[in-house]
């Protein structure tokens, strides 16, 4: 069931799990490298198992490390790690601020033209959308980025052409990309379906009156009914569909 006042600690988990979950995992990025140096596989494996039973000592000395590999030491870890985060903390703060501005036109004041005292007061709603659309444009332009900007702080960071690469695929390679793009979608679709409901109120002015349920408006005529109750659903489903993909990004 679609929970239009959804607590921003909901959100702020779900970012967790899903956008900054390749940085915490980056605490093993070190280890996995050290043992690169001494074995002969260089590919990180971000989900390992200790348990299992492939992966315990043969007993056996571990095979000399290759010519040439890359080398990373803790100190040099830990600059990559902070440079990383400079770019992960940065769609965090995005995708938060997009949250709590959508989370405004989600709530059932927004599909109330009785809660609007005027058309001034629409005109202002209005231009929070505007901003809201801003909001959205700017976190998927974070996203598209992400690539490029993890390789520009690596690399102030002092890493190398294998070691920034190696960082880019380990992070970039745990964002829910499908998720992500779905959401995107969904947004932009919730934002004209608010836009087009905010017109036809400014353009249906006093079309409407109070009832005993103050969220059931009554319409003065039936062809404004059924555009208010065919936006009013448009919205409502595209709200459930964007808390499905906030979900998704949590598990």
């Amino acid at each position: 069931m679609f929970n239009p006042m959804r607590s921003n600690f909901h959100f702020r988990k779900a970012l967790m799990n899903s956008v900054l979950a390749p940085l915490v995992a980056l605490t093993g990025f070190g280890a996995l490298f050290a043992q690169a140096q001494q074995t002969d596989s260089l590919t990180p494996k971000p989900k390992i198992n200790p348990d299992n039973p492939a992966l315990r000592s043969s007993g056996k000395s571990p095979a000399p490390a290759t010519p040439g590999e890359p080398q990373i030491n803790p100190q040099e870890l830990e600059r990559l790690t902070k440079a990383a985060d400079k770019v992960l903390n940065r769609i965090q703060s995005e995708e938060s601020d997009l949250y709590l501005r959508l989370n405004y036109f989600e709530k059932p004041d927004r599909l109330n033209p009785n809660s609007y005292a005027s058309k001034d007061e629409i005109a202002q709603w209005q231009g929070l959308l505007e901003q809201l659309k801003e909001k959205q444009d700017l976190v998927s332009q974070l996203y598209a980025d992400v690539g490029k900007n993890l390789d520009a702080e690596l690399r102030n960071a002092g890493g190398n052409d294998d070691i920034v690469a190696r960082f880019e695929k380990f992070i970039t390679g745990g964002f829910p990309w499908a998720t992500i793009e779905k959401k995107k979608i969904l947004i932009a679709d919730f934002i004209d379906e608010q836009a087009k409901l905010l017109s036809f109120y400014e353009k249906s002015w006093g079309a409407w009156k109070s009832t005993s349920d103050s969220d059931k408006p009554e319409f003065t005529s039936a062809s404004a009914a059924n555009v208010y109750k065919r936006l009013r659903d448009q919205i409502v489903n595209t709200s459930e569909e964007i808390e499905k993909q906030y979900k998704e990004m949590s598990e």
